[in-house]
């Protein structure tokens, strides 16, 4: 059932670590579709007392690794209140349960080893919405509150959140054994990698460089998609870096609402080191430290060869992302020596006159591009214009739009269909969260799970949601959270 893979390492990778169930602990949701992909089934006693922490398992633990916290090196972190309990076999391979508020650890520095039901409740809608986006994530499996309290600027109900990856291995892991100079157990790190997580490269030339060159890719990636939907993480440090591409560790994020890519989500980033417009060179910079990781097994010429993936990759998908969102395809041309070669046509100027535009105005960014997949033919400008103060410079940039699909001469319909099912209805504002949370403390989560249905289903209607979907009020426009959870 459970298995314990990354258990057999050692312990110089981690402690074996007891969950320490909260004062009254219930369960309050369960992801019953997640559960099933999973083979789990909550009704199962004996599952839902692994999963709540109160059956001990001698083998669950809490993993330790290093990283660079706004851009400051911290040489030992670690699962400072989480517990991986095990993994679980899919087709797709392992996906690891990892329970979050689970106690204190021999990580947890000077902390209480607990989260609270506020941000417990915003990492489940974070990590499940962003899997319906599309966006390789962590998701929530279990979500349980209690009646005991943890102290925070205030006191705060506690909760647990178990949550399954693919796995939390981060870039820190590596820097962790580099810098403490164990190559040892670095190379029975990237080994472990190797063979669980990358093993179809196993009889490329170089496995290391191959792996690395993925990593480089899936980071471009998923930073891509964040870019393109208006996704803020608000803390890309070197630990909360995937070595898969997936999205994890869900604190002081945001989802862009008016578009302004220097609004800072995180009230603690002070300096603005994470922005929206920061995030694809923090990205390559967050994948330098991984790099030095790797300097006793790559020539730094390779190691060069290897991040150069990643602008590349990264501009390529993004484009590719935005002009969907447009419903304008990537053309491609033959070059002039009418070779084999072609290249990809992408109109920058129109793009960044968009943006401008909808910087001017405050638009709601998400809302825009629903709002433009609503439009019902090629005249229909009121639907975007009515939101506008000063119509003409938008008005001339639609212009251009309609000229461009006009040009592809592909069914308007069919487009609109197509534009629907990628520029989605229902985004997770904080506000919304912050309802939903307000709710919940006081013991009613219907707010919680009608928020949580449309972010599970963000692209459908929901006309008895419409609330939902509108933009935020004034008072709630672009709020910053704090990492405190």
């Amino acid at each position: 059932m459970i298995k314990h893979v990354f258990s057999q390492l050692g312990e110089s990778f981690f402690s074996f670590t007891q969950v320490q169930p909260l004062l009254e602990q219930r369960l309050v949701e369960f992801n019953h579709q997640l559960g099933d992909k999973l083979g789990l089934d909550i009704k199962d006693d004996e599952i839902a007392s692994i999963l709540s922490g109160n059956t001990k398992l001698p083998l669950s633990l809490s993993m330790v690794y290093a990283g660079h916290q706004f851009g400051g090196f911290s040489p030992q972190l670690g699962d400072g209140r989480g517990v991986l309990l095990g993994e679980v076999s899919t087709p797709n391979g392992l996906i690891d349960l990892h329970l979050k508020g689970a106690g204190l650890t021999p990580f947890s520095r000077r902390g209480d080893g607990r989260a609270v039901l506020r941000s417990t409740i915003r990492e489940y809608l974070a990590a499940e919405a962003m899997t319906a986006l599309g966006i390789a994530s962590s998701r929530s499996l279990c979500l349980f509150d209690s009646k005991q309290d943890v102290y925070r600027e205030k006191a705060e109900s506690g909760a647990m959140l178990l949550r399954t990856a693919r796995t939390h291995i981060r870039f820190g892991h590596f820097e962790y054994f580099y810098y403490r100079k164990q190559p040892e157990q670095l190379q029975i790190l990237i080994d472990y990698c190797l063979k669980h997580y990358f093993p179809h490269l196993s009889e490329h030339d170089n496995p290391i460089k191959s792996m690395l060159t993925e990593i480089v890719q899936l980071t471009a990636k998923m930073i891509a998609q964040w870019q393109v939907i208006g996704f803020q993480h608000g803390v890309m440090n070197t630990d909360n870096m995937s070595i898969l591409g997936e999205t994890i560790d869900y604190g002081p994020y945001g989802f862009m609402e008016e578009y302004d890519p220097r609004w800072i989500a995180n009230h603690s980033d002070y300096e603005g080191r994470y922005t929206l417009e920061n995030q694809p060179s923090v990205g390559l910079w967050n994948l330098n430290c991984l790099m030095r990781a790797f300097s006793n097994h790559l020539s730094r010429d390779e190691l060069v060869e290897v991040l150069g993936h990643y602008e590349p990759t990264l501009m390529t998908y993004y484009r590719q992302c935005v002009y969907q969102r447009l419903g304008l395809s990537l053309t491609t041309t033959r070059s002039k020596d009418d070779s084999d070669s072609n290249k990809s046509v992408y109109d920058v100027e129109f793009v960044r006159e968009l943006y401008r535009l909808l910087k001017k105005e405050k638009l709601d960014y998400n809302i825009f591009f629903r709002n433009l997949s609503n439009m019902e033919n090629a005249t229909d400008y009121s639907i975007i214009l009515d939101e506008c103060i000063d119509r003409e410079p938008m008005s001339l940039w639609l212009d251009q739009y309609i000229s461009k699909r006009q040009g592809e001469k592909l069914n308007w319909c069919e487009i609109k269909i197509e534009m629907l099912k990628i520029n989605p209805k229902f985004i997770l504002r904080n506000y919304l969260a912050q309802q939903a949370i307000k709710e919940a403390e006081v013991g009613n989560y219907l707010p919680f799970r009608r928020l949580l249905h449309v972010l599970q289903t963000p692209y459908d209607e929901h006309t008895e949601c419409e609330d939902l979907s509108l933009a935020s009020p004034e008072w709630a426009k672009n709020l910053e959270v704090s990492c405190s959870s």
